[in-house]
């Protein structure tokens, strides 16, 4: 539905009618319903049941379809799902060199045809930047990232209009099925990354951890292990990531404003069904 209102995209920088357009695509919360649990929300100090989409009056319809058709509609369907993995089973197709398990590892992308690295990293690098142009939030202004002066080279390259940007280096890494986090994480920096030469971001998504590291300091091995820019299109299995990241999504679970109203909703809602 097109809002009354006529700013300007952010995308394509032009003055035309915006639609409600989400930080984190649509099509991912149905990711996480299992029967009647629905998905919920951890970070920022909150967690959220329900299917509450984080949404703003933002961008035109041209540009929601270049998000969509760049990288959404591909990536979507691929990511964790109660139950299933599929990016998952791609990769384990893959070349590349693992651990004694068979699974943990370096993979190669390039190896596996399947894998559409031009929408993964499109798909990646769209969240980021929109959380590098708007708040998300309710009565605040300032971006929910600071990507500095590193947005525009990534607006122009979602829009085709400029080569991937320098100084900017993606990488992914996936969780085992078994140990995945099927819940949707906000991109943040990282905490306790000292600025220095290079900022350093990250975004989970349903098995999936995505981070950005961006500035004229990127080290040889941060470009080399670039996903995107190394033509075997570099990434990881580890157990470590998914532990890690469920440590942090725990300790913010625990510390969450509405944690112990969640909890008592939990509770009346197993009673009933007892």
């Amino acid at each position: 539905m097109l809002l009354p209102d006529i700013p300007i995209c952010p995308m394509c920088t032009l003055r035309k009618p915006v639609v409600e357009s989400h930080l984190i695509p649509s099509c991912l919360y149905d990711h996480t319903y299992e029967g009647d649990d629905g998905p919920m929300r951890i970070g920022d100090g909150v967690i959220i049941p329900g299917g509450r989409e984080v949404k703003a009056p933002l961008f035109c319809l041209d540009c929601e379809d270049i998000l969509n058709s760049g990288g959404e509609a591909w990536v979507g369907p691929k990511l964790g799902w109660v139950g299933r993995f599929p990016l998952f089973d791609m990769a384990r197709k893959c070349s590349g060199y693992f651990t004694e398990d068979g699974v943990q590892g370096l993979y190669y992308a390039a190896s596996n045809p399947e894998i559409d690295v031009e929408k993964l990293t499109h798909f990646a690098l769209g969240i980021f930047w929109r959380a590098g142009v708007h708040s998300w939030k309710k009565n605040k202004d300032e971006p929910m990232i600071d990507l500095g002066e590193f947005g525009e080279p990534i607006r122009l390259w979602l829009r085709g209009e400029a080569p991937f940007p320098k100084n900017v280096a993606l990488h992914i890494s996936l969780s085992r099925p078994e140990l995945a986090q099927i819940v949707h994480g906000f991109p943040g920096e990282v905490l306790g990354h000292t600025r220095g030469p290079f900022r350093l971001y990250w975004l989970h998504l349903l098995g999936v951890l995505f981070t950005l590291s961006v500035g004229e300091g990127l080290t040889d091995i941060e470009g080399e292990l670039c996903f995107y820019q190394n033509p075997a299109h570099p990434f990881t299995v580890a157990d470590n990531v998914s532990l890690e990241i469920k440590k942090k999504y725990l300790g913010e679970f625990m510390e969450a404003r509405q944690t112990q109203a969640y909890l008592n909703y939990k509770e009346e809602r197993n009673k009933k069904r007892s």
